[in-house]
Formats: structure tokens, sequence, C-alpha cells
């Protein structure tokens, strides 16, 4: 049986070639690291929207093996906030805040352990377009499926309703999954798929205005009621 990593590389060759993404530069996600990703518990799969870059021949992972995100201020600095409560017990948020300069410099071990990936594989602007995303997880969306199949987290964070709306809708289109859409006591959507024995979490964009203690706060709290 093949690795995760050469799953992906056949997957991504046969999304490369979708009528959806023939325009535009293909940039894959990239492969996991198959120790830290197979040894640990929970095995989280972050997904995003697209990539805003133009330029070919990198991927996610390599970008954040890289320490890419410590150039970047908006998306990254929440998202590490978030990993790194997920993966380390669920501290409070000034525990973690009065950390983070620390955590930042030491994200690239606990990051090993999560999967970034986006629904829209071809290069973006600034600003992604919802329509245009929406259209991408329906064309691509059995892919899509494939990909968190291969993977097989213990949970999907869908940042951003776009995404999370539009997983559920591939699924109900084939017919053929079993899933079970569920809300936590403090009103945290999910869904409970149960051929991939994952959670699909409903969350918004990183970047999306919420106070920064709050938002990590709730998310740390409604996660320990679903797992």
């Amino acid at each position: 049986m093949m690795d995760i990593s050469s799953q992906l590389d056949e997957l991504f060759q046969q999304w490369k070639m979708h009528e959806a993404c023939v325009e535009g530069f293909f940039i894959p996600d990239g492969h996991v690291d198959e120790e830290a990703w197979s040894g640990f518990r929970p095995k989280l799969m972050v997904l995003l929207k697209e990539v805003n870059s133009s330029d070919a021949g990198w991927n996610l992972q390599q970008f954040v093996r890289e320490k890419g995100y410590l150039k970047e201020s908006s998306t990254w600095p929440t998202l590490i906030r978030w990993t790194y409560g997920i993966l380390h017990g669920y501290p409070e948020f000034l525990e973690v805040e009065n950390r983070y300069a620390n955590i930042k410099e030491e994200a690239d071990q606990f990051l090993r352990q999560v999967y970034f990936a986006n629904v829209k594989k071809i290069a973006g602007g600034s600003q992604a377009v919802h329509t245009d995303i929406e259209h991408h997880i329906q064309s691509t969306g059995l892919l899509l499926l494939q990909q968190i199949r291969i993977l097989n987290p213990h949970m999907v964070l869908c940042c951003g309703d776009v995404i999370f709306h539009g997983v559920q809708k591939v699924l109900r289109n084939t017919g053929s999954w079993t899933y079970e859409r569920k809300q936590t006591s403090g009103g945290l959507e999910y869904i409970w798929w149960e051929e991939a024995q994952t959670f699909l979490i409903r969350y918004h964009h990183p970047n999306a205005y919420f106070p920064r203690a709050m938002s990590y706060t709730y998310l740390m709290k409604e996660i320990q009621k679903i797992l």
C-alpha cells in the first residue's frame, strides 16, 4: 500500500488535470510529515480557501516547513494560536498569549502535526471571491473528499462558511456517504462523517474580525465537547 504522500501525489495529478484547474497556476497542498502525522492524536486538518500567490513551484506544507508564516501578519498568527491550543490540551487564552513569542518560534515543530489544505488549488487573489470558491468546491468536491479520506484526520477545521457548507453539499449530492449535522451545547456546528470517521467543524476564517480572546476561547471549549 502506498504511503500517504504518494497517494496525495497521485491525487494532485488527477486534480491538476481537472477542467476547473486547467487555467491558472495549480498549487498542491504538499506532503504530510508521515511520522508526525501518523503518530499523533488528534490529527488535525485545516481547510482554507485558496492560495494568495501566482508563483508556481511551491506548496502549502513547504511554506509551513520553511516558516513562511513568520512573514505573514494576518492569517497565520491566528492559525498558530488555534492549532497550538488544540494540540496542547486547550490551554487558557492568556497562557497562550503570554507565551506567544516562544510558541511562534517553536511552531515549526507542532505544525508538522497539522495538515493545511486549500479547497481551491489554483492561485487566487488577495481577497477570495466566495462564488468562485463555491464553484471550485462543487466542481472538484469528490477529489476533496478523497483527500480527506487519504489523510484520515480526526477533525477538519473548515475556516469559513463557504467551505463548511460547500463540503456538506458535496456529501449530500453524492448520496452515498453517511453523515450527520450536529451542534454543540454552545452552538458550534459540525458534521460527523461516518465513513471517514472524522468531524467537519464549522468556524470562521482566521482573518474574520472577532476579538482574539473570544474567538480562541470559544473554539477551544466547544471542540472539547465534540471529541
